[in-house]
């Protein structure tokens, strides 16, 4: 990879961790997500500038090119988290529907509560 690209990738990701400070000081990201957004672009870092390990990962996948690597790479990555997030929203949806069910059966126990 050329140097002119690692130094592009490494703006971006020095970039993207700003950006994940700073959500995380405004309170809109939390610590755990905070500290796995840092081990992708240290993961990042990794891939982009060390060559023999890149190079390593490419024969290990068999693949052609270290950039098939990194492309292989980041699908997997996109596949984890969005399995992640399916099982979170998951989660949450059966919180809110417990939740709402909860309200429904207090509405209904007690006459003269908020009825629309």
């Amino acid at each position: 990879m050329s140097l002119q690209a690692k130094l592009i990738i490494t703006a971006l990701a020095l970039a993207n961790g700003f950006f994940i400070l700073e959500l995380l000081r405004k309170r809109k990201l939390t610590e755990s997500y905070t500290l796995l957004w840092i081990l992708v672009i240290g993961s990042i870092f990794l891939a982009t500038w060390a060559d023999r390990f890149l190079y390593f990962l490419t024969r290990f996948f068999g693949a052609v090119a270290p950039v098939s690597t990194l492309t292989l790479l980041s699908l997997a990555f996109i596949l984890v988290m969005l399995i992640f997030f399916s099982m979170k929203i998951s989660r949450l949806e059966r919180s809110l529907k417990d939740l709402a069910q909860r309200v429904a059966l207090d509405n209904a126990r007690s006459p003269g509560a908020l009825r629309d």
